[in-house]
């Protein structure tokens, strides 16, 4: 008899420690969720405006539990800004989420589907009503993916040529540029050796036997083709 009393205590100290267990969790997630609350975003970026547009895509972060808050999702939602690069987030315990970004640079301007877009150097589509900008970028034309842009643009700073004496870039289907100079200048490359190329235009620039020439076709490899237009 003894024996049975025994084994009845431990089975009511074991049901008696559940329940306190449980209660105990109970509180514990409630006071979590009611402690760790986020009351402030800090958004450190390097152009007013954009301060705005990224508050408006993280402020569902306000009043959240700031111990569940997943950086990659809000990185995610944040990537959805376009004309932002370098994004960094920081957590700062209790209630603080610090955002730093920059906004891209905008290389030129192009139209998809009728629609207004900026180039910018962080290889993406930037769709222009959704930032203010209105300083003077070349328009480029025909099917292109910014990547194929930068490399062109890289190749230009590379031999001394200054873009913003650049008008139009042509993109053609052979994936070849045209370009066209504020001074009436046309160049147009071929779709491989593009350095060489440019090299032996800037060459031609400079010399004063060249300078009466509007055109300048280096598409043929070995052969150069100059016209007045």
């Amino acid at each position: 008899m003894h024996l049975s009393i025994n084994k009845k205590k431990i089975y009511f100290y074991i049901i008696c420690l559940f329940l306190l267990t449980t209660i105990f969790n109970i509180d514990k997630s409630n006071f979590l969720k009611n402690t760790f609350l986020i009351d402030k975003i800090d958004i450190k970026t390097n152009f007013r405006e954009i301060n705005q547009n990224v508050l408006n895509e993280t402020k569902y972060l306000l009043e959240k539990n700031i111990l569940l808050i997943n950086k990659n999702e809000l990185l995610a939602n944040l990537e959805k800004l376009s004309f932002l690069e370098n994004i960094n987030i920081k957590i700062n315990y209790p209630s603080t989420i610090i955002i730093e970004a920059k906004k891209t640079k905008f290389l030129g301007i192009t139209y998809i589907n009728k629609k207004k877009y900026f180039v910018g150097d962080n290889k993406k589509f930037i769709l222009s009503n959704s930032i203010k900008y209105d300083e003077k970028l070349p328009i480029i034309f025909g099917k292109f993916v910014p990547y194929d842009y930068l490399i062109l643009l890289n190749k230009l700073k590379q031999h001394n040529i200054n873009i913003d004496e650049i008008k139009n870039f042509y993109f053609h289907k052979n994936k070849r540029w045209d370009l066209n100079f504020y001074n009436n200048i046309s160049l147009k490359l071929p779709n491989k050796n593009i350095d060489n190329s440019i090299k032996l235009f800037k060459k031609l620039q400079n010399s004063h036997r060249f300078n009466s020439y509007t055109v300048f076709d280096l598409r043929v490899p070995n052969r150069i083709i100059l016209k007045n237009e």
